[in-house]
């Protein structure tokens, strides 16, 4: 008999509920306006957490690390709003109640676009580390906003009920219109969205999405305090979408102008005049990728490349070149002023960096010259085997890390199969040399060795003494038995000519960043495919 009764107690309170709902008055009807409450915040949940991955990008890469944060986060959200949903829907199962949360989530993603930038920027300046940094933004930024999203589902079920007899159906039918949602947001967000609009943008748009639908499914007369609360977070919402401007990375320092910008699945992508420097800056987010002089020819700005050029020591007579990452196409511009009938393949998985390079940072065109938008392993793959000379690799990502499937053996040995006997692979990374931020230069030599008969290192002011400090270090393998001391390169550089601006002197003057002791390297980690983690070290 008391199992009876307090089935009886539960069934009235929810037909109570849902007569007090049949009272209120809404724009749709009860049961549809509640799906699409459900269908639209999964979507608007999942459009966050992807477009939250570009908002942390500009200040703390795109790592494992980052979404690592973000992923975590979003889990636990969920776990708080799904407890905090279902225990306040017991108490006050109100329909105003819940449309009241989402407009406030609303406003909180509206908020965002306002605090985005200086929460990023404050934590940088904390110097709190790669794995704390974006975890502690990412919970200022996102956390409050996706809680309130886990609320709709326990919420919504709660609502929905007629009987207990039917609580597994209603709560199926509506974590699978959730899941739809979410699925459906991930793929707008992610093909549609960020190829198309900024970060700020994006979050108005799903903010605005998620405000419209609560209002739409409000139900007006179930709860006076409600409405007048919901009145003032709707008076927020439409501050945001009138009053705010996009979430930018960053804003343009003095005697700047701004000569273009892109969003690409891959990266934001800005073309910066700096008048005060005189020189044209690629930027990737908020991290320089390349910078060329604004006046003609336009000679680097990014020194490190010029150091491609001792590719032409070992291997003098490069036919054919594979540049793997374009950034603003200044190396294989060098290449073709030195021999403008070398063949000349630059790679790039981004096709807007390929545009930009030769809209922008003038790479030549020319049927000698192919710019392709593919990823890097994959067009090394499916290459001739002995085809290339030369092959220079000098892709990154988002923050200044190389993707790992570009730092492998395996990738090496790949390299090697492609290069004619003689050939050179040269590789550009960002790391110390000795001490503990050398651990990437110690791992890539360490690898490259594994893959190379013969590895030489080259750092970047290793003259000044710098070598505890990140330098961009060059690593030239040699697909060749016949070992080459320091006089040799230096021989090598003597003899060396060329009608680039890339001249003797110039070369004479990289051969002394020559690496000719190096530290131990016993603990370096051997980079696989199957364990390449360089996200993990600092440089």
């Amino acid at each position: 008999m008391a199992a009876q009764h307090t089935t009886d107690s539960s069934t009235t309170d929810l037909s109570l509920t849902r007569t007090a709902q049949r009272k209120a008055f809404s724009l749709l009807p009860p049961s549809l306006g509640l799906k699409l409450l459900v269908l639209v915040s999964g979507a608007v949940l999942m459009g966050l957490e992807i477009v939250g991955s570009r908002i942390l990008a500009p200040y703390f890469g795109n790592s494992v690390f980052v979404w690592g944060s973000l992923i975590s986060l979003f889990l636990i959200a969920l776990s708080v709003g799904y407890y905090i949903g279902g225990g306040l829907s017991d108490r006050y199962p109100s329909r105003a109640l819940l449309n009241t949360i989402l407009l406030a989530v609303a406003a909180l993603m509206f908020l965002i676009v306002i605090i985005g930038q200086p929460v990023c920027d404050a934590i940088l300046r904390a110097k709190f580390g790669e794995k704390s940094g974006p975890f502690l933004a990412g919970a200022i930024l996102f956390l409050l906003p996706s809680i309130g999203m886990g609320m709709v589902s326990p919420f919504a079920i709660r609502l929905a009920t007629s009987t207990v007899a039917s609580v597994g159906k209603t709560a199926g039918t509506l974590y699978a219109l959730s899941t739809l949602g979410s699925i459906l947001g991930t793929m707008l967000t992610t093909f549609v969205l960020i190829p198309n609009f900024g970060a700020g943008a994006i979050l108005k748009g799903l903010a605005g999405a998620l405000a419209i639908v609560a209002i739409a499914t409000f139900q007006f007369g179930s709860g006076g305090a409600a409405i007048r609360g919901s009145a003032v977070i709707l008076a927020a919402v439409a501050a945001g979408i009138f009053g705010l401007g996009d979430l930018r990375a960053a804003s343009l320092p003095p005697g700047s102008e701004l000569v273009r910008e892109i969003n690409t699945p891959y990266h934001h992508i800005s073309v910066i005049d700096n008048k005060l420097d005189s020189q044209r800056e690629l930027k990737f987010d908020r991290f320089t990728e390349s910078a060329i002089e604004l006046s003609p020819p336009h000679r680097t700005k990014s020194l490190y490349t010029n150091y491609f050029n001792l590719a032409f020591l070992p291997q003098p007579k490069i036919r054919r070149a594979l540049f793997i990452g374009a950034g603003g196409g200044v190396g294989p511009k060098a290449f073709h002023e030195h021999d403008p009938t070398m063949e000349i393949d630059v790679v790039d998985i981004d096709q807007a960096v390929l545009d930009v390079a030769r809209m922008d940072f003038y790479m030549p065109e020319g049927e000698n010259i192919r710019a392709i938008a593919a990823d890097g392993r994959t067009f090394v793959r499916n290459s001739p085997d002995g085809h290339y000379d030369a092959i220079f690799l000098d892709a990154f990502t988002i923050g200044g890390r190389i993707p790992f499937h570009l730092v492998t053996r395996e990738f090496f040995q790949l390299c090697r199969q492609k290069l004619a006997p003689g050939g050179v692979l040269v590789m550009n990374v960002n790391s110390a040399v000795r001490g503990e931020n050398a651990r990437i230069f110690e791992s890539m030599y360490t690898t490259l060795g594994e893959a190379f008969p013969q590895v030489h290192a080259f750092a970047l002011y290793h003259q000044l003494g710098l070598r505890d400090q990140s330098t961009n270090v060059m690593l030239v393998a040699v697909n060749s038995d016949q070992k080459l001391s320091p006089e040799d390169w230096l021989a090598k550089a003597v003899a060396y000519e060329s009608p680039s601006h890339i001249g003797n002197a110039e070369v004479r003057r990289m051969v002394n960043d020559l690496l000719t002791t190096l530290p131990p390297m016993k603990q370096a980690t051997l980079f696989t495919d199957d364990y390449a983690p360089i996200e993990t070290m600092s440089f």
